[in-house]
């Protein structure tokens, strides 16, 4: 009986398995019609050495740092006929490499040994993920999306966690958003993070022009450091945020002066800062007015790119760590991909009042063949805090060669002279700091990147 039954049942089975994969076939196809996928990768790879002979080492401590990291991302973009889609990216790891027993774990903390600088998290994290909804013309943002403005000088590769609107007009493109940038606590509603903006993109003649207004509000009333004292969570604006109430102004001019000059300026301007703290007796926190500008010129000569740019700020005027300094030892660190090389930074003192600082830099470029390329600048910082000033020489060399549309490879090589009046701020990968008042900095990186 047993054995009949296993007769009879074969064709029925095999009638049975052919529909089912027609049936998929079919809806396959079907989704296929109604589903556009992309799918990526990002691999970035950094070995570096930096130096700072500081004065006062701790106990066993080196004035060298060493070491290597690596950052690994899946992208998914997926589009539906409706014109909906979902855009997704995942990192898989971003961090210093700390051997076997700690592969994958930034050294100490979250705060260090991680390419992401600003939105630390788990290993396996989300970097990207918002779906982006067609509205008559207009475009409806919600999800974790990436923020650069004023070509990098506010916030340059940042992840925030959004609602934006993208809305066509005559006069241009209209942005408005709302960032939701800290939620620490729950039945707290004092520590919450909220930011508005509402900015224009547009384009007169051969340039392009960005207006944008930021404000972040106001959640919390009194000394900031009272909650803590008492067992709560942190109003924004607290120790690891100075943006309370803060109005923030940040527009850019960028294009063609003529046939063979490329020209960008831009600046941010703060005021209004509602942080209540000790601190702000000095203008820190935003609390009193503050700016910040760029100007760059550019042009080519043959297989040579000349560049030159200035870059100030007055009483602690802000500039992101990400602005492209012109040189890997200045600035340069953008908050969720952050080099290895970047020593000083500029423009990080909070509205710091008397606090002025500024950078003056000239760039050569070779381009030696289509894909390799030699990089040499210097630059004249000088910093001032109110009482005291100080200047020092900035060089800078780098190398890059494009292996192929996937895979590119460079080499930077940075040194600050020593310096009397500012402090040495680091980054999240070779966290080096202090004063470097006697003896100059370097640092050195090596990169590797993959992207397809």
């Amino acid at each position: 009986m047993a054995q009949q039954s296993k007769i009879t049942s074969r064709p029925l089975t095999k009638a049975l398995g052919t529909a089912s994969i027609l049936g998929m076939a079919i809806a396959g196809a079907n989704m296929a019609n109604a589903l556009e996928t992309d799918f990526g990768v990002e691999y970035k790879a950094t070995a570096f050495a930096v130096e700072n002979e500081a004065e006062n080492p701790l106990a066993n401590q080196s004035d060298t740092d060493d070491g290597f990291a690596h950052l690994i991302r899946l992208k998914g973009n997926f589009k539906h006929e409706s014109g909906v889609s979902l855009v997704t990216s995942i990192e898989l790891a971003g961090d210093r490499w700390t051997g076997d027993g700690g592969r994958n774990t930034p050294v100490g903390n979250n705060n260090n040994g991680a390419f992401n600088t600003g939105n630390k998290g788990d290993n396996v994290r989300l970097d990207l993920g918002y779906v982006q909804i067609p509205m008559g013309g207009n475009l409806l943002r919600v999800g974790r999306q990436a923020a650069n403005w004023n070509n990098c000088f506010l916030v340059c590769d940042d992840r925030r966690d959004r609602i934006s609107g993208i809305f066509p007009t005559q006069v241009g493109t209209v942005v408005a958003l709302y960032d939701r940038r800290q939620d620490t606590n729950p039945l707290q509603n004092e520590d919450d993070g909220d930011m508005v903006a509402a900015g224009l993109i547009t384009k007169a003649a051969d340039m392009n022009i960005g207006l944008l207004w930021v404000h972040w509000l106001k959640n919390y009333e009194g000394n900031i450091a009272t909650p803590a004292i008492e067992g709560a969570g942190t109003p924004y604006g607290g120790a690891s945020y100075a943006l309370q109430d803060v109005h923030l102004f940040s527009p850019y001019v960028s294009g063609n002066l003529g046939d063979a000059v490329t020209f960008a300026a831009g600046f941010n301007y703060t005021t209004n800062g509602g942080v209540d703290a000790a601190a702000t007796e000095n203008g820190q926190y935003f609390t009193d007015n503050s700016l910040s500008q760029y100007v760059r010129l550019g042009t080519s000569v043959g297989m040579a790119d000349l560049d030159f740019q200035y870059i100030g700020s007055q009483d602690g005027g802000l500039i992101s760590s990400g602005f492209d300094s012109y040189a890997s030892v200045v600035n340069t660190n953008p908050e969720s991909t952050a080099s290895a090389a970047s020593l000083y930074r500029m423009g990080g003192t909070l509205g710091l009042e008397d606090y002025d600082e500024q950078f003056i830099v000239g760039r050569v470029g070779l381009n030696l063949t289509p894909q390799f390329k030699l990089q040499a600048s210097v630059g004249h910082l000088t910093v001032d805090n109110g009482d005291d000033d100080d200047s020092s020489m900035v060089y800078d060399l780098q190398a890059h060669y494009q292996v192929n549309d996937a895979v590119k490879t460079w080499l930077t090589a940075g040194m600050l002279s020593d310096n009397e009046v500012g402090g040495l701020s680091g980054n999240s990968l070779a966290n080096i700091a202090g004063d470097w008042d006697e003896n100059d900095a370097m640092a050195v990186t090596a990169n590797l990147a993959v992207n397809f």
